[in-house]
């Protein structure tokens, strides 16, 4: 299956992108192929109607149209959506054909709070819901990250290792029902 992962800040050692990092490990050791975009490769030009896309939007929208699933690994920016990943996300609404309509998204956040960025991904539902696509009830949240993912990403209290393979395997469940 493939899956595409979008998400962290374009800060250098953010905590979403190495939950990302470990999140794409994790369906890679599944053999699943993955696509990654973070970081640079989301400082893209602000949406702007009658603005061609860049070839960086282009291989975002066409890794979409390819994948079964989308993993998005968020920060959470004032309890929103943080100002780059929407943009890439405005941007892949005007593409045709649109990637949305029907694609399963899991929705991951970490953050150094107690809330694991969790209020942030209430934006994503929303905006994922207007477009179309279908993400999971449940979602990967990462609390005290600063403290709780090690060096490559992965969650060090037991609570939130145990829960990644299930949240994945739900996931993986969705995304192979309805995108097979």
């Amino acid at each position: 299956m493939r899956v595409a992962l979008l998400g962290g800040s374009l800060r250098p050692g953010s905590l979403n992108a190495h939950l990302l990092r470990h999140l794409a490990g994790q369906l890679e050791a599944r053999d699943h192929g993955v696509s990654v975009f973070a970081g640079e490769s989301l400082r893209l030009p602000l949406y702007e109607d009658g603005l061609a896309a860049s070839a960086e939007i282009l291989a975002l929208h066409g890794a979409l149209l390819a994948a079964q699933g989308l993993v998005i690994v968020s920060p959470e920016y004032n309890a929103g959506i943080p100002g780059h990943l929407k943009n890439a996300v405005d941007w892949l609404s005007t593409l045709k054909p649109s990637p949305w309509p029907g694609l399963p998204v899991l929705l991951c956040a970490a953050s150094p709070g107690a809330f694991g960025g969790a209020r942030g991904l209430v934006a994503w539902r929303a905006t994922l819901a207007n477009m179309g696509a279908l993400a999971l009830p449940e979602a990967l949240t990462v609390p005290h990250a600063d403290q709780q993912l090690d060096a490559h990403g992965a969650p060090t209290d037991a609570r939130t290792a145990s829960a990644v393979p299930k949240i994945l395997d739900g996931f993986l469940s969705l995304a192979a029902r309805l995108r097979s």
